[in-house]
C-alpha cells in the first residue's frame, strides 16, 4: 500500500474525530460561560433585591423589635425586584416570558427577623371563588425550639426571644441576657448552648421547609407547562450558617432552558445576600452637600465620618444617599 493511501485512510478516520474533539471543547466552554453568566445574573438580581429590603428594614430595626414586630417587612418589593433584574439581565422585556422565568424560581425565600417568609406557587380560592395557581407569601414560620421539658423559644437572628416557660405556664419576651434570671428555662443559662441551638434552630428551619417547597412545585409543574424535575441542590453547611445573623435572601432558579444545537443547558442557583442590619453608616461631601449612605453601597466618596444609625446621621446635618438612587 502507498503512502499516499494510508494519508487518506488518516484522513478519513481521524479528521473528523478532531474535528468532533473541537467542536465539543466549543461546546464546553459555552457551557462554562453560560453558567457564570447564569450566577452573575442571579447573584445581581438577589442583591438589587436585598437593596430594597434594606430601605423599609433597618430603619424599622433601628427604633427597635417591639416596633418592628407591630410593622414588620413588607416583601414583595423585593421579590418584585428580583424578577425585574433578572429580565433584564436575560434580556426580557415582556411580561409573557417573565411570567414564564418566575416558574423556574420555585422557592423565593427571605429570612426575617424573627422567621422565614416563603413565596412559592400556591393554590388557591379567589375573590371570584374559582381556583387559581399563583405565586402567594406563607404565613411566616418562626424559629421555634422545643426543650424536653415543653418549653418553647422563638428565636431570631439576635438576642431577641420569646420564651414559654413551662413551669410557669407563662410567655416572657426580652433578650437572653434580661429573662435568663425570670424563667426556669436551662438553655437560658448557656450562652454558648444557646447560641448554638439558636443557629441549629435556623437552619433547620430554612432547610426543612425550602425542601419541602422545592418538592411540592413539582405537584404544579404541568399546570405551569415547566418539564423540569426541581430538587433541593446539595448546599455547604457553611453557606446555611451564614444567613443565621442577618436579614438574608435565598433565591432558587432551577431549570430554566437554554437551546444550544439540540441540547438544553439546566442548572440551578443558589444565591444568599445578607443586609448587613448592623453595618455603620458613613458621611461626607458628595458634590458639594454632606450625605450619608451605608458602607455596603460601596461609593467611591471619601468618608469622613462614622454613625451607628441615619438617626445621628441626619442629627449631624447629613441627608441620605440611597443604594438604589445615588
Amino acid at each position: 500500500m502507498k503512502i499516499t493511501d494510508f494519508l487518506i485512510i488518516f484522513f478519513i478516520l481521524y479528521v473528523p474525530t478532531l474535528f468532533y474533539i473541537e467542536a465539543k471543547a466549543e461546546n464546553t466552554q459555552t457551557f462554562v460561560e453560560l453558567n457564570q453568566k447564569h450566577e452573575n445574573s442571579m447573584t445581581v438580581a438577589a442583591q438589587d433585591a436585598v437593596n430594597v429590603l434594606r430601605t423599609n428594614v433597618i430603619p424599622k430595626l433601628e427604633v427597635g423589635y417591639d416596633s418592628y414586630k407591630i410593622n414588620p417587612v413588607d416583601p414583595q418589593p423585593a421579590i418584585d425586584t428580583f424578577l425585574q433584574t433578572l429580565a433584564l439581565n436575560y434580556q426580557v422585556n415582556d411580561s409573557v416570558t417573565v411570567d414564564m422565568m418566575s416558574r423556574y424560581i420555585p422557592v423565593f425565600a427571605v429570612v426575617d427577623y424573627d422567621g422565614l417568609l416563603l413565596n412559592v406557587y400556591q393554590k388557591y380560592t379567589n375573590e371570584d371563588r374559582e381556583q387559581e395557581l399563583d405565586r402567594v407569601w406563607l404565613p411566616k414560620i418562626p424559629f421555634s425550639y422545643n426543650d424536653d421539658e415543653g418549653n418553647i423559644i422563638n428565636f431570631t437572628i439576635d438576642e431577641d426571644i420569646e420564651v414559654y416557660d413551662v413551669q410557669l405556664n407563662e410567655w416572657f419576651e426580652g433578650k437572653r441576657s434580661e429573662l435568663v434570671q425570670e424563667v426556669t428555662v436551662p438553655l437560658l443559662n448557656n450562652e454558648t448552648d444557646f447560641e448554638q441551638i439558636r443557629k441549629r434552630t435556623i437552619v433547620d428551619t430554612l432547610q426543612e421547609n425550602i425542601a419541602f417547597y422545592i418538592n411540592e412545585h413539582n405537584v404544579y409543574t404541568k399546570y405551569l407547562d415547566v418539564t423540569y424535575q426541581f430538587m433541593m441542590p446539595l448546599i455547604a453547611e457553611e453557606d446555611w450558617y451564614n444567613t443565621v445573623d442577618d436579614v438574608s435572601i435565598l433565591a432558587f432558579f432551577q431549570g430554566y432552558p437554554y437551546q444550544m444545537a439540540d441540547q438544553v443547558y439546566h442548572e440551578y442557583a443558589f444565591v444568599g445576600t445578607r443586609l448587613h442590619k448592623k453595618e455603620s453608616i458613613v458621611a461626607g461631601m458628595v458634590d458639594g452637600q454632606k450625605r450619608f449612605w451605608y458602607e455596603s453601597c460601596n461609593y467611591p466618596y471619601v468618608a469622613d465620618e462614622k454613625y451607628p444609625n441615619k438617626k445621628s446621621a441626619a442629627a449631624a446635618g447629613y441627608s441620605e444617599l440611597s443604594c438604589l438612587n445615588p
